[in-house]
């Protein structure tokens, strides 16, 4: 009777052991991913002025930004807008990976202030004024959000939405579906179109007139988003 009494006690050492090590291997992950945020920022405010100028070269200074970010977590984005009034938006961005959301959110969170700057987290969304103007080309496909539709399908609380563009196909369907999914970031922002939307479908634009007379007009998408979160909470 003793042996199997050993051989549990020593299964139950063991166990202990592993649960331990997983635990201080978690606890190391996140201090080093909370250290790496800390030295890219010290990084960044000690070198911040070379990027005042970012429009001189912008395609280096975002290649070097994006170097330093990505030792944070890759598929981290960055954007930089023209100064206004002398201040540069900074954009730390998931590039629509909900996964990194937290992660963008910490980056922001822990941003140093710095005069002349503005740190923003995940792309904002477009004036609508500036998305009725915007004509944006997948390929060989244009998309003109004026002209587009949409049909909302609601099921409890969550919400698919159809987008509707003209001469979508099978073939080119999947180009479509890429700049429409650019379209819909600049639409709704980065966080409402991963947050706010289950899933998308991109239709080509029926000829029906009682089929088109149920959809709604896509630059009007972002209103009702923002009316349907409301009315879910």
């Amino acid at each position: 009777m003793k042996v199997p009494i050993l051989i549990l006690l020593v299964s139950l050492v063991q166990i202990d052991c592993t649960l331990k090590a997983e635990k201080q291997k978690d606890m190391l992950g996140l201090f080093k991913k909370g250290d790496s945020i800390e030295i890219f920022w010290k990084w960044f405010a000690d070198n911040e002025n070379k990027y005042r100028n970012f429009q001189d070269d912008p395609d280096k200074c975002l290649t070097e930004l994006l170097t330093k970010i990505r030792k944070i977590a890759g598929g981290l984005a960055v954007e930089l807008e023209p100064p206004q009034n002398g201040i540069i938006n900074m954009t730390i961005s998931a590039d629509g990976d909900a996964n990194l959301f937290s992660t963008v959110q910490k980056i922001v969170d822990n941003a140093p202030k710095l005069d002349g700057w503005k740190i923003l987290a995940f792309r904002q969304r477009m004036p609508i004024e500036k998305v009725r103007g915007m004509i944006l080309k997948s390929q060989d496909h244009t998309l003109d959000p004026s002209k587009m539709k949409f049909y909302p399908i609601v099921s409890g609380n969550t919400l698919d939405v159809i987008v509707y563009a003209d001469h979508v196909t099978e073939e080119n369907k999947s180009n479509v579906a890429y700049g429409c999914l650019l379209l819909l970031d600049n639409l709704l922002g980065e966080y409402d179109c991963v947050m706010k939307v289950r899933a998308y479908d991109f239709q080509s634009m029926p000829t029906d007139q009682r089929e088109l007379a149920e959809l709604k007009p896509l630059i009007e998408l972002a209103d009702y988003v923002d009316i349907f979160s409301q009315q879910k909470k």
